[in-house]
């Protein structure tokens, strides 16, 4: 089941183990959007390990150091960004750089993207579930 918001600079698709944001054509992604993001994404995922997948379809702007705010969370243990062309491939790299925290992977299909970001949370819950009480 895939739940969807919208909002004035995003589309969030959100699935049970990974989301989607597809930014509009033109915004600015800083801090203020990027918190009202996270607090859709935790209210949904409540504690559960997630993927973010970035799909760049259209171009926009993002403060680096705002997007290393959605890997602050623990839960986001897999990042992926989806795009075209080589400038996306290299800020895609530019940021895996500054986010610690989870991996960030460069894609040019959505669809290899959430094969990725569905094996390495199932990992991550294997792990979890692998842990003696």
């Amino acid at each position: 089941m895939v739940q969807k918001y919208y909002l004035p600079y995003c589309r969030l698709e959100l699935s049970e183990t990974y989301a989607i944001v597809t930014t509009s054509e033109g915004v600015n992604i800083d801090f203020a959007e990027v918190e009202e993001i996270n607090a859709i994404l935790q209210g949904f995922y409540q504690g559960r390990a997630f993927g973010l997948i970035a799909n760049r379809e259209n171009r926009y702007s993002i403060n680096p150091l705002a997007a290393k705010q959605f890997f602050s969370d623990e839960c986001v243990v897999a990042g992926a960004v989806v795009g075209q062309n080589l400038a996306t491939k290299i800020n895609a790299e530019i940021e895996n750089d500054i986010i610690d925290g989870a991996p960030i992977v460069f894609f040019t299909e959505l669809s290899s993207a959430v094969i990725w970001i569905e094996n390495r949370v199932k990992k991550e819950q294997d792990k979890v579930s692998a842990v003696p009480i």
